[in-house]
């Protein structure tokens, strides 16, 4: 075949401009399958292969779907095949040529071919790849079912041609001229799950927020010509509503009836249109979103209503609470607050209340006094008095008597303004707390200020202080109570919540900054949702302890209470400080916290935060072990030199510094041998990391060694 054919054979696939080259993997040496989702890549993917040698490239379409259009593209593709040739001995020539000149098959869009006739054509060229003639690599959506038999007896490998990575996606902004910062670039990544089509159409939109972009372009256009269409109704139908509601097998099944989610589940994963994940089904955001939006509104909200039931129902009310305010069933989150407001109290799952509380809109129309009552504590959560004072009047015009609604009102508003008149109020806060008591009912949600004042009016002695207990080196530690007792938090971002804020001097902090924080680049789909969860169980085990309002939330910020918290680890604390101004005689007076290393910060928590810190830390225990070091063999005392020194050694076996004082110190003491083996085991280790030696300085401080003995 000449050259000027193979050039116009490579043009036969469409290459987006421009153009980035895939991070893929390599091909194995005989049958190839790869698979993706329409807009995945695949055809992109070919022409790469395409310009790393000679090929015979072959793009099908329904109109090829017979053995004479195949019969016609075997011609096309190998001059040498004439047209006397049958569409078997054309096959037959076309796999001569290819073991003869070393080129490579590569055919796309093979799933278009469902003719018997062409398929066995197909499978004839597949078959002589598998047996090594030559690479062939056929992609389609998924894997044609030609191809089945030679997939499932190993004969072929298949590949999943996944999105664009990050490094790719930041490679195509820097040639669409819009190169993207970190942030944007994890926001487009996590909005899209890489999906090349969508990838590099909202990469060329000058607007920002991916979601206009995306409802902007012309990509449900695609999805509704390119995916939808070639779907059956079923599969259509389940895909729709995958998109509209992200769940489990049991939540599709239960929920929304659908007896047979298995099956079509394992049908959408194999065409690359969902993943599942610890059996949660889901599909890029990007594509969840136009697709919702293809759902005719009172089947949205009926769909959205029934999966909401089942949430309520198996008491995963955040669930519920977020399908109800994508629907505005002002309803039926009036109906979560009636029924569980005391339990969303009770757990100061205050952000779940505010939700249902936009979602019900005007407060005039609520007829439950529950929500009511639960939205009154909500605001006086937030600060927010003057709403908090109009659910409870709403609330208590239901009633024609003094009731909880009133009783409750008035013990707030007697603690929020008892300082301005404490002879006043407190006849309101005690008759209130009396009613209450008397009635069998629990206080209200109370900050620290107001349960201060209601502490000091009705008990006779103010209670000892309560704390937490936190230690942060070789691992994470909280403790609470008489006894000092270890939390045992049931995740460990419980505590590692508590040690981030910490470095915060306890607030405010965002909860964009938390999820961040806690997650990174691997951000989850349901990562506010995990953020709950965490402070919610951290909050029940403190509860157990009085604790419970140590953490806040207030106008999208969290807060920590750092009066609640005992820091047990303060004086290695202190120890970072003096060695990071260089005060040795600070550290003269804590030497036992240097006589081993005091361990890792929060232990083996990897979030770049963490292991920033800890290598702050670590560099400041290197740095006061030999601070000391030097204090010490000042003061003509060698022997504990060496100990300290041994231990910042032990932490950076490279300091040549380090070295260089060990040696000094065996000087003093009259140990050559001691010496020798010191420096003979950092030459080894220079040598091997490095294929280095030890400076002139540290050597003639070696042989000065044996010259003092």
């Amino acid at each position: 075949m000449s050259a000027d054919t193979i050039k116009r054979l490579k043009r036969g696939f469409r290459r987006p401009s421009p153009f980035v080259k895939r991070e893929e993997t390599a091909l194995c040496g005989g049958l190839n399958i790869i698979t993706a989702c329409a807009g995945g890549g695949k055809t992109a993917y070919l022409s790469q292969l395409a310009e790393e040698g000679e090929c015979v490239c072959i793009s099908l379409g329904n109109e090829d779907d017979s053995p004479e259009g195949i019969a016609s593209l075997l011609r096309e593709a190998v001059p040498a095949v004439s047209e006397g040739d049958t569409v078997v001995s054309s096959a037959e020539r076309i796999c001569a040529y290819l073991q003869e000149s070393g080129a490579r098959l590569l055919i796309d869009n093979a799933d278009r071919i469902t003719d018997p006739a062409a398929s066995s054509i197909l499978r004839l060229l597949a078959e002589c790849s598998a047996e090594g003639g030559f690479v062939a690599v056929f992609a389609a959506r998924e894997i044609p079912f030609f191809l089945l038999p030679l997939a499932m007896e190993g004969a072929a490998e298949v590949h999943r041609l996944n999105g664009f990575t990050r490094s790719e996606i930041k490679k195509l902004s820097v040639l669409c001229g819009r190169e993207l910062s970190d942030t944007a670039l994890s926001e487009l990544y996590s909005f899209t799950g890489g999906w090349c089509i969508a990838v590099s159409q909202l990469i060329k939109c000058e607007d920002t927020d991916p979601c206009r972009a995306a409802d902007s372009s012309l990509l449900a256009e695609y999805i509704g010509q390119n995916i939808l269409s070639s779907l059956d109704s079923d599969l259509r139908d389940t895909l729709l509503r995958v998109s509209l509601i992200q769940g489990d097998e049991e939540l599709y099944r239960e929920g929304l009836g659908m007896t047979d989610i298995s099956f079509l589940r394992a049908r959408l994963i194999n065409k690359g249109l969902v993943s599942c994940d610890d059996g949660y089904m889901s599909c890029p955001q990007v594509m969840a979103r136009l697709l919702s939006q293809m759902i005719p509104r009172d089947e949205r909200n009926g769909l959205i209503t029934q999966a909401a039931e089942y949430h309520i129902k198996k008491k995963s009310l955040a669930e519920a609470v977020r399908l109800f305010e994508q629907s505005g069933n002002s309803r039926a989150a009036e109906r979560i607050l009636a029924l569980y407001g005391e339990r969303l109290l009770a757990n100061c799952e205050f952000e779940l209340i505010g939700y249902c509380g936009r979602i019900t809109g005007a407060y005039e129309g609520i007829k439950e006094p529950e929500a009511l009552g639960a939205l009154a504590q909500y605001h006086y959560y937030c600060g927010e008095y003057d709403k908090m004072e109009q659910c409870f009047n709403l609330a208590d015009s239901m009633f024609g008597k003094e009731n909880l609604y009133s009783v409750t009102r008035r013990l707030y508003n007697g603690l929020l303004r008892f300082e301005k008149n404490p002879a006043l109020y407190t006849g309101n806060v005690l008759s209130a707390v009396s009613w209450l008591r008397d009635n069998d009912k629990s206080l209200p949600f109370l900050y620290s200020r107001e349960r201060d004042i209601l502490d000091s009016l009705t008990a006779p002695a103010p209670e000892e202080t309560r704390k937490a207990g936190i230690y942060r080196f070789g691992g994470l530690h909280l403790y609470a109570g008489k006894d000092h007792t270890e939390i045992q938090c049931r995740t460990r971002r419980s505590a590692e919540l508590i040690a981030y804020m910490l470095l915060h001097k306890g607030g405010p902090v965002g909860r964009d900054e938390l999820l961040s924080a806690f997650w990174h680049e691997d951000m989850p789909a349901n990562a506010v949702a995990m953020l709950h969860n965490i402070i919610y169980h951290l909050r029940r085990e403190l509860s157990a302890y009085g604790l419970e309002n140590m953490i806040s939330y207030k106008n999208r910020y969290y807060t920590l209470d750092t009066s609640l918290i005992n820091e047990e680890d303060a004086d290695i604390l202190a120890v970072c400080k003096a060695a990071e101004a260089g005060d040795a005689e600070s550290l003269a007076r804590r030497p036992g916290l240097l006589k081993s290393y005091w361990g890792a910060y929060l232990g083996s928590a990897d979030m770049p935060w963490a292991n920033e810190r800890r290598e702050y830390y670590d560099r400041c225990f290197v740095t006061a072990c030999t601070l000391l070091a030097g204090h010490e063999a000042a003061q003509g005392r060698p022997a504990e030199a060496e100990a300290l020194l041994k231990n910042a050694y032990r932490l950076d076996p490279f300091s040549e510094q380090i070295v260089y004082e060990l040696l000094g110190c065996y000087s003093a003491l009259g140990k050559p041998d001691k010496a020798r083996l010191c420096y003979e085991e950092y030459s080894a280790r220079l040598d091997a990391e490095f294929g280095t030696r030890p400076s002139k300085c540290l050597r003639n401080r070696f042989f000065s060694v044996f010259s003092n003995t």
